[in-house]
């Protein structure tokens, strides 16, 4: 099967099996991730990055819980579109593999779970899905920053895509002023300690302050901890998987908001 053939196919089976936008980078077109990447796959020439978009509703809405499902589906979405995306291109003899988007990841020095293997953000921008956003986000024109991301990995030489010319951010600054940790400084610049607070503020760091709490705290203390809302929080994340508490950057985008 020649390269353009090869190239269309694959993207076929992701965009019929969860993918909204299908692009495609060449390994060395990733210089930041050359090392990760070929530890992952020896072989491999080209990365297929799949994007899966939110329902705006849902994460536009008050309710937490409607937005968390609703990520919890689009992640699902991203991860079926490249796990049958290279069952395809295994079937036509080209070694590859599916890199996750959101868990698991390397919860070791020193990425300590805060960083994957790969920036899918920038390999969307550099195959040209999108610009970056003053947000840091992936900024499509089709969905804007309402999308989650993943891919794979192959050791298939498919035909790369070139990044836009246009910027789709208008740099309206309204990502800046709607996030409520106020993390975002423009430019693409993240403060990640406040923003880890809010969107996971649920996650790893609320459970180490409950260890910590448990050993430390008197008795009458303990038992706050126990009965407290946020153990039955953190419990809820253990079980999806998914411990998004905020969703602004993405909903409050006027490239997202164009989708109403």
């Amino acid at each position: 099967m020649v390269q353009n053939e090869l190239t269309k196919n694959a993207k076929g089976v992701a965009l019929a099996h969860g993918a909204d936008l299908v692009g495609i980078v060449k390994v060395g077109d990733l210089p930041e991730h050359t090392e990760s990447i070929i530890r992952i796959l020896p072989t491999a020439q080209s990365l297929m990055i799949v994007v899966s978009k939110h329902n705006l509703a849902a994460i536009s809405s008050a309710n937490n819980q409607v937005a968390q499902f609703d990520t919890i589906h689009t992640y699902d979405a991203c991860a079926r579109a490249a796990h049958e995306a290279c069952r395809f291109l295994e079937s036509e003899g080209f070694s590859s593999v599916a890199v996750p988007a959101f868990i698991p990841l390397d919860m070791e020095k020193p990425k300590y779970g805060m960083r994957g293997e790969i920036c899918w953000r920038r390999a969307g921008v550099r195959a040209g899905l999108g610009s970056y956003g003053e947000n840091g986000l992936l900024i499509t024109k089709e969905y804007g920053a309402a999308i989650r991301i993943s891919g794979l990995i192959t050791s298939s030489d498919l035909k790369a895509g070139s990044p836009l010319q246009e910027d789709v951010c208008d740099h309206c600054l309204e990502c800046i002023n709607a996030c409520p940790a106020g993390a975002l400084s423009g430019e693409g610049k993240i403060n990640k300690k406040l923003c880890g607070d809010a969107i996971f503020k649920f996650g790893f760091r609320f459970f180490n302050d409950l260890i910590q709490g448990l050993i430390r705290k008197q008795p009458s203390e303990i038992e706050e901890i126990i009965e407290g809302q946020g153990l039955l929080e953190m419990w809820q994340t253990f079980m999806t998987g998914n411990y998004y508490y905020c969703f602004q950057c993405q909903s409050q985008c006027p490239a997202t908001k164009l989708l109403r």
